[in-house]
């Protein structure tokens, strides 16, 4: 498929700020790591300012950029086009260091005892990739999809006592359990395409989602288990990959100031190949 993002982040203030300091995280993955490939990538900045950009510990693409003049808002608009697999593809990890560390806790990744017995029914199964695609599929069934009731600072305990929450909820269940049983596992940031009748598109959100490291054989595989669908396809758009969220938030910065600040984030994702076709 190919698809168009187009990512918009609005911060408002209440009163003047100053000296603000932006890393965002919302250039596509497509480095040869993944199955996808970006095509084309803008970021455009009010007010303006000059764009750096560097390659993180985990190769994600950071863009990074200071305002240091007194100003009100700032709007960040990221605009992608993207050209994705039929399929996840796994790909092979060399690096038994990196894997290391996606298998150990994180900020928002425990090992608690909630944890720990949610995975004990898994822990006999051999087939690395069949004890994953097990485990998503009993997360989708036993948690209940809900927006409000957590945030992006919740942890998989928290999300295990409440049993719902949303997609960033379920990623981070799903990485602690199979970090327990000795799976490494990684966090996954970026988009999931919803379809629509029109070439616009329609309103999406960011989505959340993990790979999971099942062999050198299937290498690093994609599941979703928000959607009961599970496995991810060609709808998604992989934007970047960590130990969990605190490594790849889309958009984090700081400034100076006293002011109350208001976020808003609309995200539009539509397929250039429908549009195409009329």
């Amino acid at each position: 498929m190919i698809l168009k993002v187009e990512h918009t982040t609005l911060f408002e203030y209440d009163s003047p700020i100053y000296e603000t300091a932006t890393e965002v995280r919302l250039h596509p993955a497509g480095n040869g790591t993944t199955a996808q490939r970006c095509v084309n990538f803008n970021l455009q900045l009010h007010p303006d300012a000059t764009v750096f950009d560097y390659t993180d510990f985990y190769g994600n693409k950071v863009h990074h950029f200071n305002i240091l003049q007194s100003h009100k808002r700032v709007k960040i608009v990221a605009t992608s086009v993207v050209e994705t697999a039929p399929a996840s593809q796994g790909t092979p990890e060399e690096r038994e260091i990196y894997l290391m560390d996606f298998s150990a806790e994180s900020r928002y990744v425990h090992f608690d005892p909630a944890i720990l017995s949610f995975a004990e029914p898994f822990r006999g199964t051999v087939d690395r990739y069949q004890q994953a695609l097990d485990i998503c599929r009993h997360i989708n069934e036993s948690f209940r999809y809900e927006p409000g009731v957590t945030d992006v600072h919740s942890t998989s305990a928290v999300v295990m006592v409440l049993g719902r929450g949303v997609c960033q909820d379920f990623a981070h269940i799903m990485i602690a359990v199979c970090r327990s049983l000795g799976l490494p596992s990684r966090y996954v940031s970026g988009y999931l395409f919803g379809g629509g009748s029109t070439p616009e598109g329609r309103d999406e959100a960011s989505h959340a989602w993990c790979e999971i490291y099942c062999g050198a054989e299937k290498g690093w595989t994609g599941f979703d288990p928000t959607h009961s669908t599970l496995l991810v396809d060609e709808r998604y758009i992989k934007i970047g990959a960590g130990r969990d969220y605190g490594d790849v938030p889309p958009v984090r910065g700081t400034y100076k100031g006293a002011a109350t600040e208001k976020l808003s984030v609309a995200v539009r994702v539509s397929s250039l190949e429908y549009s195409a076709a009329l």
